[in-house]
């Protein structure tokens, strides 16, 4: 693997990775369970969901009001193989509950937590980066 190609299965493991927080934080869960590689796992809330249809079916009973904001830092990418790595990274979370779409900004909460994520991806036959295992722990909040 030459050194441009190393760059650029980081840069796309890190696109991968900021693409599925925009997206959930968007509310397109559509675009979130297409991150997902056919067999990925996300352990999630205490549940393991496993492909990209319980990763759908699971966002998608979130409450209609909910806004989030998943604030990714201190990402590292560890290429293991041209089509495998792991990645590294804190999220900060804030959240809001309201009892319907808001229609504009919500004001702002105190953090709802900083959590350390370990995340497996694998590079696609079409060259996308999915995720084939995304595991997290709370470092700050309840």
């Amino acid at each position: 693997m030459t050194d441009l190609e190393r760059w650029a299965a980081v840069a796309g493991c890190q696109q991968a990775i900021h693409g599925f927080y925009l997206a959930l934080d968007g509310g397109d869960f559509d675009a979130v369970a297409a991150c997902m590689a056919d067999r990925g796992i996300w352990h999630r809330q205490g549940r393991t969901l496993q492909g990209p249809a319980e990763v759908r079916q699971a966002l998608s009973d979130r409450p209609a009001g909910r806004t989030t904001a998943h604030l990714v830092q201190n990402l590292v990418i560890d290429l293991e193989a041209p089509d495998r790595a792991s990645a590294r990274y804190m999220t900060l979370v804030y959240r809001v509950d309201a009892p319907a779409v808001p229609a504009g900004p919500v004001p702002l909460p105190p953090p709802l937590s900083i959590s350390l994520h370990h995340e497996r991806l694998s590079r696609s036959l079409d060259g996308r980066w999915l995720v084939e295992e995304k595991r997290g722990q709370r470092r700050f909040g309840d």
